[in-house]
């Protein structure tokens, strides 16, 4: 049984948004929901190897250029709850080591009051994005693409 339950036709029907068809659902792996810079504890007390907090800023900031970092659309984190209530079923990883940890539990809160359908997994003691490292031999990355 897939994780995520069916609701065929729910999104496509009820939640079109300007024509554009929804997922039915979203996997979502260590996601940088929030490219503002406020801290939190996860990011200042994890210090991940492959996403120190000083390139947070520099990859922030080479992407969005001028452009809002509170912007939902680059940064989900901000999304109102009326866009946030209509998501598709929804299945977050992230990383105990993760600097975008917290805003991924925060988001994910947030869903589960709107009434959406989903659940973090976190995995611990491995980087940010640790999920493209099953090549390499790590078994937490392994375990979650046989779960994708």
């Amino acid at each position: 049984r897939n994780h995520l339950s069916d609701r065929s036709g729910t999104y496509s029907e009820a939640s079109n948004l300007g024509g554009v068809r929804l997922p039915d659902a979203l996997l979502l792996c260590c996601p940088a929901l929030n490219l503002s810079l406020e801290l939190s504890p996860s990011r200042v007390i994890t210090h991940d190897a492959v996403l120190p907090s000083t390139l947070i800023s520099a990859i922030s900031d080479t992407y969005l250029g001028e452009n809002s970092k509170l912007d939902p659309l680059a940064s989900p984190y901000y999304a109102t709850d009326s866009i946030l209530s209509i998501f598709p079923p929804t299945l977050l990883y992230a990383s105990s080591e993760d600097p975008f940890l917290d805003d991924s539990v925060v988001f994910n809160k947030r869903l589960k009051r709107l009434g959406v359908e989903c659940d973090l997994r976190a995995v611990q003691n491995v980087p940010h994005a640790y999920w493209g490292l099953g090549t390499a031999g790590f078994p937490e990355a392994q375990q979650v693409q046989r779960e994708c």
